[in-house]
């Protein structure tokens, strides 16, 4: 098997598909973000769609057929049954705000993203009306009359973070939530992937992973601190795999002691610019502040031989990895050089 058939090989096995949605809001009362603005965004949204859509939110643990059928359970607290194997894997992930600015006046925008795994658009409306909820309600620290920062939805679309592919939802001034969508497939995939491969084989086969927000990741139990690549690759395609197997079209045949490992053992790492950057939320699930610390910053690494690698680590920037992916963590670019 020639190095093109190993690459087109793997492809063939990630039977998923991603939609991602990018709103666009504009602030009506002054917005007080701290420097982590996912965890915010996130707990508004999850608090109207419970207290709104749920009759069991106030239950410490619910029945399992009406979490079959309660479609903001699905969302929010979907547990595995014993034999459907892998980790617990929302069917959403969020990208919030990657500016540094954290205080926004009336008048001023911001914009966030919302990813949904498979075909679930039957979530989107609840996650357009959450938004909307969020906004009205308020969001961030409390300002000096007591009161969250209000938003309104200027526009939302749904964007191909591959191919650039955008298609307007909610246009400004519009009242109509369309259907429209720019789905992440197989073949976008495939496409990103190669043309990293080509550009690799120009650029001394370097690299680079910039970790945009938290990276946290559990290794045999511990916490990750550093950016090593062994770690980062397994969770991605672990991570692929679940999603594949619960919100895909099933679980890919891969054996990563035989398709991965090998593959992953043989990167080394060339520069780390990383650093742990050490935040916290609050989870309204677990009753408690929940650590959402993780490594943020580049680091750049090395490979005589990436084919088996890529396509896994393209999927890794449209879903995410590590802990916290529903309050914005793990989220990553790709790039060269």
């Amino acid at each position: 098997m020639t190095s093109s058939d190993r690459f087109r090989f793997s492809y063939n096995r990630i039977p998923l598909i991603a939609h991602h949605f990018r709103f666009l809001v504009t602030a009506e009362t002054p917005i007080f973000f701290h420097d982590f603005k996912g965890s915010a965004l996130r707990g508004a949204m999850a608090g109207y769609l419970k207290r709104t859509y749920c009759p069991e939110w106030r239950a410490e643990k619910t029945e399992p057929l009406h979490q079959a059928l309660c479609p903001i359970c699905q969302l929010l607290s979907y547990e595995l049954a014993p034999e459907g194997g892998g980790d617990i894997r929302r069917p959403f992930a969020l990208r919030p705000p990657l500016t540094t600015q954290n205080v926004f006046t009336p008048g001023e925008s911001f914009d966030f993203g919302l990813t949904l795994f498979g075909n679930q658009l039957i979530y989107f409306p609840y996650l357009v009306l959450a938004v909307q909820a969020a906004g009205e309600d308020g969001v961030g620290v409390r300002g000096e009359n007591g009161r969250r920062g209000r938003f309104r939805i200027a526009r939302i679309d749904a964007v191909n973070l591959l191919s650039g592919a955008t298609q307007p939802v909610l246009a400004p001034g519009a009242t109509t939530v369309q259907t429209a969508t720019a789905p992440i497939t197989h073949e976008d995939v495939f496409q990103a992937a190669q043309a990293l491969k080509e550009q690799l084989q120009r650029n001394a086969m370097h690299l680079t992973v910039e970790f945009a927000t938290p990276l946290r990741l559990i290794q045999a139990g511990h916490i990750v601190k550093e950016a090593a690549f062994f770690p980062l690759m397994k969770q991605i395609v672990l991570r692929v795999l679940d999603l594949c197997a619960q919100h895909g079209e099933g679980r890919p045949d891969i054996v990563l002691k035989r398709d991965i490992f090998p593959a992953a053992d043989a990167v080394s790492p060339v520069a780390d610019e990383t650093r742990w950057w050490d935040v916290a939320g609050y989870s309204s699930r677990l009753g408690r502040e929940q650590r959402l610390g993780g490594l943020i910053g580049k680091a750049t690494y090395w490979a005589e031989n990436w084919d088996a690698l890529l396509p896994w680590l393209v999927w890794g920037e449209v879903v995410q990895v590590g802990k916290n992916v529903v309050k914005g963590c793990g989220v990553y670019q790709l790039s060269v050089g």
